[in-house]
């Protein structure tokens, strides 16, 4: 493919307009008009892959298939293999739809873990056995920037685990803007008129998308790879999608609307990056889905390249690093151990609400330092303290085993204002809290606001032995007779029976669960069919 045969109009406007364009000359040898021989063993190996395409009304969509590895295969340099029964979408995704009418397709195939990815830009085919070839018409490999890396693990592709409806609408509601409001990342697809669809990928600190009104977003555009396909299509075609993923609820939102570019724009705090550069996405539709696979997802880390710290980004009171003392540490069980922090200018603390966590610098297993999060189980209303419960765990990547081997009373510990992404909703009827081993932890703080507040709640709560049941004495002190407790490998001992629990729910009851996936998968599950 020829350099000058690459970019259309609106990708030269917007390069001039940026003042990149003989950058984007030299970006361009990367585009190619078919598949890297390298890339055919990437393409087999991922199991998750975003889509681009267009509905009968020209507006454009974003989606994201999960599948078993092989699920795409590059057939040839110019052709890819997509087995539709090994992949997964989320219910009535509007991609089969527009399939139908239009064959264009953005695909970028992405894998977390790495940061490595790979756009392919082509035209799918449906054959006799119900599956897909891509004509591919352009095809390139992204730089790792702005990726945050998650493990991803994709369970048994050849049956939904369940399936449940889809809801729609034009305005976001509250948990969706906070949703977006809490994202570290977005998968954007753009198209052009006559070069087709476009899928690409958004990532920065959590709250690095502002929601400005119910049907309107702000996102600041940081320094990329100078060759503008995304807002190069926006300048020409002012239409596109937006997908966000709920990783701990497996849920999926997919926006569809009308980009704006902003040029010039104030940055006082450096979230662009120096850009001053911004686009904004009014809402047109949106679609709400609970993915029908049971995926597992782990943060492991943020992308270095992000020009935006923490503390400009950071929605709680304080914004510069904690410096925290050590006040006492001790074995709450065979395998946890508890911590109170204290301020080490010994002032107050900034406030944090039920259910947040606090993230801690400590030492892996490389001995490098990095940012882990553990839940704050002290009262929201004592200021002078924060308390934390660790789980040793031996085979993980080595925050805890730091924590427990190596921090005592009087060491110092580095850490950021608590945040949360797991919020008590103290205006509730009644509250049902189940925890799980150290899933106990969160759910402490909301005992001490529900109790505080005179509301109606319960806890049960579920360990192997009765003697790994951490904290136990504080929670017979704090609520008494409103704990319950179970064992669930002790001969003799009361197991946590869910149906019974869940049997009857009343008006406005909420609950909450922490705990191993299986517990939360099963509480999830059995709360969705009572309804």
């Amino acid at each position: 493919m020829e350099n000058d045969d690459v970019y259309h109009e609106g990708e030269l406007k917007i390069q001039a307009r940026a003042g990149v364009t003989q950058a984007a000359r030299m970006s361009a040898a990367a585009i190619q008009d078919y598949i890297p021989g390298g890339a055919r063993h990437f393409i087999a190996q991922q199991t998750m892959a975003v889509f681009g395409s267009l509905d009968a009304n020209g507006n454009v969509w974003a989606s994201v298939l999960f599948g078993s590895p092989g699920f795409m295969q590059a057939k040839d340099d110019r052709t890819l293999c997509w087995q539709r029964t090994m992949c997964h979408s989320a219910p009535g995704d509007p991609l089969w739809t527009n399939l139908e009418h239009d064959p264009r397709l953005g695909i970028l195939l992405i894998e977390l873990t790495s940061r490595r990815r790979l756009r392919i830009n082509g035209n799918a085919h449906r054959s006799t056995d119900g599956n897909y070839l891509i004509e591919a018409e352009r095809a390139y490999a992204n730089c790792p920037k702005y990726i945050q890396r998650r493990s991803l693990i994709v369970p048994d592709t050849t049956q939904s685990h369940f399936a449940t409806p889809n809801r729609e609408g034009r305005q976001l509601n509250v948990s969706q803007q906070a949703w977006i409001g809490n994202a570290d990342t977005v998968f954007v697809a753009s198209a052009h008129p006559n070069q087709g669809v476009d899928t690409s990928h958004r990532g920065g600190q959590p709250g690095f998308i502002k929601v400005l009104s119910p049907h309107r977003l702000r996102i600041p555009d940081f320094v990329g790879n100078n060759m503008f396909n995304t807002l190069g299509n926006f300048a020409s075609y002012p239409h596109a999608g937006l997908v966000f993923m709920d990783y701990e609820r497996n849920h999926i939102l997919q926006l569809t609307g009308r980009p704006e570019l902003l040029w010039d724009e104030p940055d006082e705090i450096g979230e662009t990056g120096g850009t001053a550069r911004y686009w904004e996405f009014e809402v047109e539709t949106w679609r709400e889905s609970v993915l029908p696979l049971r995926l597992e997802w782990h943060l492991l880390d943020y992308s270095p390249f992000i020009p935006t710290t923490r503390e400009v980004i950071d929605k709680n009171a304080g914004k510069q690093p904690l410096h925290l003392k050590i006040e006492r540490a001790w074995l709450e069980t065979e395998r946890v151990k508890g911590f109170e922090l204290t301020a080490a200018d010994g002032g107050d603390l900034p406030p944090f609400q039920s259910g947040a966590h606090l993230p801690v610098m400590v030492r892996d297993k490389n001995d490098d330092w990095v940012e882990r999060n553990y839940s704050l189980l002290s009262d929201p209303a004592d200021r002078s303290r924060y308390r934390i419960g660790v789980l040793a765990e031996p085979h993980g990547r080595g925050g805890s085993l730091h924590l427990h081997e190596a921090i005592q009373a009087g060491d110092l510990l580095k850490a950021m204002p608590p945040r949360n992404g797991f919020p008590l909703e103290i205006h509730a009827a009644h509250s049902i809290l189940i925890a799980g081993g150290i899933g106990i932890t969160p759910l402490l703080s909301m005992l001490h606001t529900l109790k505080a507040a005179g509301k109606s709640f319960e806890l049960h709560y579920s360990a192997r032995q009765l003697t790994d049941l951490a904290f136990r004495q504080d929670i017979e002190h704090l609520i008494g007779k409103r704990a319950n407790f179970y064992a669930s490998q002790e001969p003799g001992q009361a197991r946590l029976d869910l149906q019974r629990m869940l049997a009857e729910p009343a008006t406005n009851t909420h609950v909450y669960v922490c705990g191993p996936r299986p517990m939360i998968n099963a509480v999830r599950d059995l709360a969705r069919t009572k309804g």
